[in-house]
């Protein structure tokens, strides 16, 4: 795969287009765009991808082996590693399919909890508010993070819009299984936090992200 470098965004005015991410779908009720991290704290960190909670109980096995090409075309050809992106890139093929390759986006939410406790705990019945990091896009590079032992530098967003909660609850990495499809039924996607859950869904086609198909070596 050769991939030529059409642009180079960096953090700074990265960080400025991050918070006009709107809404898919959702609208004001004057028909606006909901741009639900325009007050968020937003950074670049490295964290490890155990530090963080997956939002998916399915990768894609296609979808890992073109961030693997793409993470060895890059530090082959460019000395560029996909784990520790600070900016945007714009990407073309030799075949002159344009794409963008940004920072994973972590954000840390506010879930609502009831403690299940293991053998030997006590018994709580109260409902407790946590803060939990949950991946929001980038699982694939999150996988490759995991097989290399590496830590990842992701978008961290902190006090996105509360009235647009992220649409899927944490599960553990041991639930993410590689498969070949995508699941056909809701249960083996996610676990959805709501019934119109795409209605809470963050446009980041704004960025043009997302390695065209037919990458792959």
């Amino acid at each position: 795969m050769n991939l030529e470098i059409i642009e180079s965004v960096p953090w700074q005015e990265l960080e400025k287009r991050v918070r006009q991410v709107p809404l898919l779908k959702a609208r004001k009720p004057d028909g606006g765009q909901i741009f639900v991290y325009e007050r968020a704290d937003i950074s670049v960190r490295n964290v490890l991808p155990d530090e963080v909670n997956p939002t998916s109980f399915y990768a894609l096995k296609e979808g890992l082996q073109t961030q693997r090409d793409l993470r060895d075309a890059l530090l082959d050809q460019h000395s560029i590693d996909t784990l520790a992106l600070t900016e945007l890139l714009r990407l073309r093929t030799e075949q002159g399919q344009e794409f963008g390759l940004m920072p994973p986006v972590v954000e840390l939410q506010t879930r609502r909890v009831r403690y299940a406790p293991a053998e030997g705990e006590l018994t709580y019945d109260d409902v407790f508010e946590i803060k939990i990091p949950l991946v929001n896009d980038g699982l694939h590079r999150f996988m490759i993070a995991r097989e290399v032992g590496s830590g990842i530098n992701v978008i961290y967003v902190v006090g996105a819009d509360p009235e647009f909660p992220f649409y899927a609850h944490p599960n553990s990495w041991s639930d993410v299984k590689l498969v070949d499809g995508v699941p056909k039924t809701k249960a083996e996607k996610k676990l959805y936090s709501r019934e119109n859950n795409d209605l809470l869904y963050r446009d980041f086609g704004i960025f043009g992200c997302g390695a065209p198909r037919g990458t792959g070596k």
